[in-house]
């Protein structure tokens, strides 16, 4: 009897341990999106500091002379010499070629005579007509005598006289329009005439530019036209002439858009002392300008939705969104002018799972050295 008691005490016990370890204690309750202990998920964050954001945009263009002339004949004509090829250097003035023009050079000397010719009866007739002032004041002649002899005559010749010079000065201009020169200084880069050939109005008979300074044209949108200033200075790359970064002002800004183009075209001048500019060339326009300090975040710490700009920021363990207004960004950062505290802690990955008021697991926001704006980030 005994025995039996004994044995069935132990089986009880026995019962009693299996009935107990076949219970599950329940699990500490976790927040939506976050892991139990053994695996909690990490979270980044970043202290929200001061800084500059240096913007920055990179722009294209052509280059163009900065003075540049097209010179066309005024007088058809035959070509009888050129004096100057592409790529001669020219001074405003120089001869760049000749027409052939002996009716024009006849019809000068035939103008000069006459004018000779008128010069002579001028004097004469201003000669008669002092005289026959003399003959009035003595009353040797009458008035009406004088008047018709003397003082007719002589506004005749002095008619005749001002005709001839005209006549003259009209031959002249027409034989100095065989003559073609320069209108500015600077280098022949076109020429499209030979000794021989016949030369209109209708084209240009060579191209002069000025290429001692040269400019980019670029065309800008309306968010970027205002960030120009007349007199600032931009690194230009023109990669075709050189390697090196080049030094530009800006010139002209213009004050509306292109009606084609729907873009606003900013000139930027170049030296070019060496002529290695040449126009038409592929240019770069680096544009750079440093703000004032303000916050920085990371870029990925800024998410857009519904049209609204927000950042995720960490207090004491639980999620708080808030809604931010950002201004340039750089490659890595972006300025926060309005929503932030400096020292506050954003959140810079998982974005996409959280949402305000998530509590984290105190096992997530436990360890790690903190992360600033550009650098390695901590994990909480």
């Amino acid at each position: 009897m005994k025995k039996k008691l004994v044995l069935l005490i132990t089986w009880l016990v026995i019962l009693s341990l299996a009935f107990g370890c076949s219970k599950k204690s329940p699990a500490p309750e976790q927040a939506p999106g976050a892991k139990s202990k053994r695996g909690a998920a990490a979270v980044k964050t970043v202290r929200v500091t001061e800084g500059q954001i240096n913007e920055k945009m990179t722009l294209s263009g052509t280059l163009e002379a900065l003075n540049s002339a097209d010179v066309v004949a005024k007088t058809a004509g035959k070509v009888a010499a050129l004096y100057v090829d592409v790529g001669s250097t020219v001074s405003a003035g120089q001869t760049l070629l000749t027409l052939e023009a002996e009716d024009l050079r006849a019809a000068v000397q035939a103008a000069e005579a006459n004018l000779a010719t008128a010069q002579v009866n001028y004097d004469l007739s201003l000669s008669k007509y002092r005289r026959g002032q003399e003959l009035v004041k003595s009353a040797a002649v009458s008035q009406w005598d004088f008047e018709e002899n003397y003082e007719g005559a002589y506004r005749k010749a002095a008619a005749a006289l001002k005709s001839a010079q005209a006549a003259l000065a009209q031959s002249q201009a027409r034989y100095h329009e065989t003559v073609l020169k320069s209108p500015i200084n600077g280098v022949v880069t076109a020429r499209n005439i030979n000794v021989g050939e016949l030369a209109g109005s209708s084209g240009p008979l060579f191209s002069i530019s000025n290429l001692d300074k040269v400019v980019v044209l670029v065309n800008v949108n309306e968010q970027q036209v205002n960030k120009f200033v007349a007199g600032q200075q931009v690194t230009v790359r023109v990669s075709a002439a050189t390697q090196n970064s080049l030094t530009g002002t800006v010139t002209n800004i213009a004050m509306a858009a292109d009606p084609k183009l729907k873009a606003y075209p900013v000139k930027i001048e170049l030296a070019n002392k060496d002529r290695q500019l040449k126009p038409g060339m592929f240019a770069e326009v680096i544009w750079e300008k440093a703000t004032a300090k303000t916050l920085l975040v990371p870029r990925q710490a800024v998410v857009t939705r519904d049209g609204v700009t927000r950042v995720f920021v960490l207090e004491q363990g639980v999620v708080k969104e808030r809604q931010v207004h950002t201004g340039p960004a750089d490659s890595q950062n972006v300025a926060v002018l309005s929503g932030l505290r400096p020292g506050e802690q954003v959140i810079v990955d998982n974005l996409d799972n959280l949402q305000d008021g998530l509590k984290l697991s105190p096992q997530t926001n436990q360890g790690g050295s903190e992360k600033k704006p550009g650098g390695k980030g901590e994990e909480r």
